[in-house]
Protein backbone atom coordinates (compact mmCIF):
# COMPACT_ATOMS: atom_id res chain seq x y z
CA UNK A 1 0.00 0.00 0.00
CA UNK A 2 1.47 3.41 -0.88
CA UNK A 3 2.53 5.66 1.95
CA UNK A 4 0.42 8.77 2.38
CA UNK A 5 2.27 12.06 2.41
CA UNK A 6 1.13 15.55 3.16
CA UNK A 7 0.69 17.77 0.17
CA UNK A 8 2.32 21.20 0.19
CA UNK A 9 -0.95 23.06 0.97
CA UNK A 10 -1.72 20.83 3.97
CA UNK A 11 1.85 21.10 5.31
CA UNK A 12 1.75 24.89 4.86
CA UNK A 13 -1.58 25.08 6.71
CA UNK A 14 -0.17 23.02 9.58
CA UNK A 15 2.96 25.17 9.77
CA UNK A 16 0.76 28.25 9.91
CA UNK A 17 -1.36 26.69 12.69
CA UNK A 18 1.80 25.90 14.68
CA UNK A 19 2.90 29.53 14.37
CA UNK A 20 -0.56 30.77 15.45
CA UNK A 21 -0.48 28.35 18.39
CA UNK A 22 2.98 29.62 19.41
CA UNK A 23 1.79 33.21 19.18
CA UNK A 24 -1.19 32.45 21.42
CA UNK A 25 0.71 30.35 23.95
CA UNK A 26 3.63 32.79 24.00
CA UNK A 27 1.35 35.77 24.59
CA UNK A 28 -0.58 33.88 27.28
CA UNK A 29 2.60 33.18 29.24
CA UNK A 30 4.27 36.49 28.39
CA UNK A 31 1.35 38.64 29.52
CA UNK A 32 0.70 36.49 32.60
CA UNK A 33 4.37 36.68 33.58
CA UNK A 34 4.57 40.43 33.12
CA UNK A 35 1.39 40.86 35.17
CA UNK A 36 2.79 38.65 37.93
CA UNK A 37 5.90 40.84 38.02
CA UNK A 38 4.24 44.25 37.68
CA UNK A 39 0.85 43.70 39.34
CA UNK A 40 0.78 40.34 41.12
CA UNK A 41 -2.47 41.00 43.00
CA UNK A 42 -4.22 41.90 39.75
CA UNK A 43 -2.87 38.76 38.05
CA UNK A 44 -4.07 36.57 40.91
CA UNK A 45 -7.48 38.26 40.95
CA UNK A 46 -7.82 37.56 37.21
CA UNK A 47 -7.13 33.89 37.98
CA UNK A 48 -9.72 33.94 40.76
CA UNK A 49 -7.11 33.46 43.48
CA UNK A 50 -8.19 35.20 46.67
CA UNK A 51 -5.34 34.50 49.09
CA UNK A 52 -1.92 35.75 48.05
CA UNK A 53 0.46 32.85 48.72
CA UNK A 54 3.62 33.94 50.50
CA UNK A 55 5.78 36.94 49.73
CA UNK A 56 5.02 39.06 46.67
CA UNK A 57 8.73 39.11 45.82
CA UNK A 58 8.66 35.34 45.27
CA UNK A 59 5.49 35.62 43.21
CA UNK A 60 7.17 38.28 41.06
CA UNK A 61 10.18 35.98 40.67
CA UNK A 62 7.86 33.22 39.42
CA UNK A 63 6.38 35.81 37.06
CA UNK A 64 9.80 36.36 35.55
CA UNK A 65 10.04 32.65 34.75
CA UNK A 66 6.50 32.55 33.33
CA UNK A 67 7.34 35.53 31.10
CA UNK A 68 10.55 33.79 30.02
CA UNK A 69 8.60 30.71 28.90
CA UNK A 70 6.39 33.03 26.87
CA UNK A 71 9.36 34.78 25.31
CA UNK A 72 10.97 31.42 24.45
CA UNK A 73 7.82 30.52 22.55
CA UNK A 74 7.58 33.92 20.82
CA UNK A 75 11.24 34.45 19.91
CA UNK A 76 11.40 31.99 16.98
CA UNK A 77 8.45 33.79 15.35
CA UNK A 78 10.77 36.76 14.79
CA UNK A 79 13.00 34.58 12.58
CA UNK A 80 12.40 33.50 9.00
CA UNK A 81 12.45 30.25 7.05
CA UNK A 82 14.01 27.05 8.27
CA UNK A 83 15.71 28.75 11.23
CA UNK A 84 12.27 29.75 12.53
CA UNK A 85 10.81 26.27 12.14
CA UNK A 86 13.82 24.54 13.77
CA UNK A 87 13.79 26.94 16.70
CA UNK A 88 10.01 26.68 17.07
CA UNK A 89 10.35 22.90 17.37
CA UNK A 90 13.03 23.25 20.05
CA UNK A 91 11.02 25.93 21.86
CA UNK A 92 7.97 23.66 21.87
CA UNK A 93 9.99 20.73 23.22
CA UNK A 94 11.68 22.71 25.98
CA UNK A 95 8.63 24.68 27.07
CA UNK A 96 6.66 21.42 27.17
CA UNK A 97 9.17 20.18 29.76
CA UNK A 98 8.70 23.37 31.79
CA UNK A 99 4.92 23.06 31.50
CA UNK A 100 4.99 19.44 32.69
CA UNK A 101 7.12 20.47 35.69
CA UNK A 102 4.62 23.21 36.56
CA UNK A 103 1.77 20.72 36.12
CA UNK A 104 3.42 18.21 38.48
CA UNK A 105 4.26 20.79 41.15
CA UNK A 106 0.93 22.60 41.19
CA UNK A 107 -1.05 19.35 41.07
CA UNK A 108 0.91 18.12 44.09
CA UNK A 109 0.47 21.42 45.91
CA UNK A 110 -3.27 21.35 45.23
CA UNK A 111 -3.53 17.73 46.40
CA UNK A 112 -1.70 18.59 49.63
CA UNK A 113 -3.84 21.67 50.24
CA UNK A 114 -0.89 24.06 49.91
CA UNK A 115 -2.70 26.00 47.17
CA UNK A 116 -6.36 26.96 47.10
CA UNK A 117 -8.60 25.33 44.50
CA UNK A 118 -8.66 28.41 42.29
CA UNK A 119 -5.09 27.52 41.25
CA UNK A 120 -6.45 24.50 39.35
CA UNK A 121 -6.39 26.51 36.11
CA UNK A 122 -2.57 26.45 36.22
CA UNK A 123 -1.98 22.68 36.02
CA UNK A 124 -4.93 22.19 33.66
CA UNK A 125 -3.63 24.85 31.26
CA UNK A 126 -0.02 23.70 31.44
CA UNK A 127 -0.92 20.05 30.88
CA UNK A 128 -3.17 20.93 27.92
CA UNK A 129 -0.49 23.11 26.35
CA UNK A 130 2.31 20.57 26.94
CA UNK A 131 0.19 17.77 25.47
CA UNK A 132 -0.64 19.90 22.43
CA UNK A 133 3.00 20.80 21.89
CA UNK A 134 4.24 17.24 22.19
CA UNK A 135 1.44 16.02 19.92
CA UNK A 136 2.37 18.61 17.24
CA UNK A 137 5.98 17.39 17.31
CA UNK A 138 5.15 13.69 17.43
CA UNK A 139 2.57 14.04 14.63
CA UNK A 140 5.12 15.74 12.41
CA UNK A 141 3.40 19.13 12.29
CA UNK A 142 6.80 20.57 13.12
CA UNK A 143 10.14 18.81 13.11
CA UNK A 144 13.08 19.49 15.41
Amino acid sequence: MPELSLGAPIAADRARLVRVYCLGAGLLDGVTGVLLVAAPRLALAAMGVEAVPGDLVLLRWIGAFVAAVGLCTLYPLALAGEARDRRLAVALELTAIARLAVFAFTTGALALGALERSWVSVPVTDLALAATQLWMIRSGWIRP
